[in-house]
């Protein structure tokens, strides 16, 4: 394996992480502002766009154009070998991680479903008068991407392999 090689698929989890991380984060952000009591200002607004570009902007390097970061940021230089010795294709490589990551979702997310589908159960209300409902639904989505992460890792390799500028 390429030093390149090596770097490109580092660049690459490390995209995919902030991907499955924005996953939560984002639709926090969402909630914030439905706790401005109906004062949307323009602040919010442009705080709101601004983080979706940086987030949007930040996978798309990461995740595509990993050759770019690695010509700006010089990580090719200062190694004495250009080749690391692993027999281990790069897909292969990719495929491993994303799996993983779908499975640390799954672990992550499976706790506080399950809380908050207890609090519902217990809960007399119906479900559009359940104050959590959002968030379970939520959860519920994340539980599937996790699942679908973890079963078809090599459908998410192919994806990105083929829509990659490396």
């Amino acid at each position: 394996m390429l030093i390149n090689t090596f770097w490109k698929i580092l660049l690459k989890i490390v995209g995919l992480w902030i991907l499955f991380l924005s996953m939560t984060i984002i639709p926090q952000y969402f909630a914030a502002l439905a706790f401005t009591d109906d004062k949307l200002n323009i602040l919010n607004w442009v705080m709101l766009f601004l983080a979706l570009i940086t987030y949007t902007s930040i996978i798309r390097l990461f995740v595509f154009k990993t050759e770019w970061i690695i010509e700006k940021l010089k990580l090719n230089e200062n190694f004495e070998e250009e080749r690391i010795d692993v027999n281990i294709k790069t897909s292969t490589i990719l495929t491993i991680s994303i799996i993983i990551l779908g499975g640390l979702i799954l672990i992550e997310t499976i706790p506080t479903f399950c809380s908050k589908l207890y609090a519902f159960s217990q809960q007399q209300f119906q479900f559009k008068d359940y104050t959590d409902s959002s968030w379970l639904i939520f959860y519920f989505i994340k539980l599937i991407i996790g699942y679908l992460l973890l079963t078809n890792g090599k459908n998410f390799t192919n994806f990105i392999e083929r829509n990659s500028n490396d």
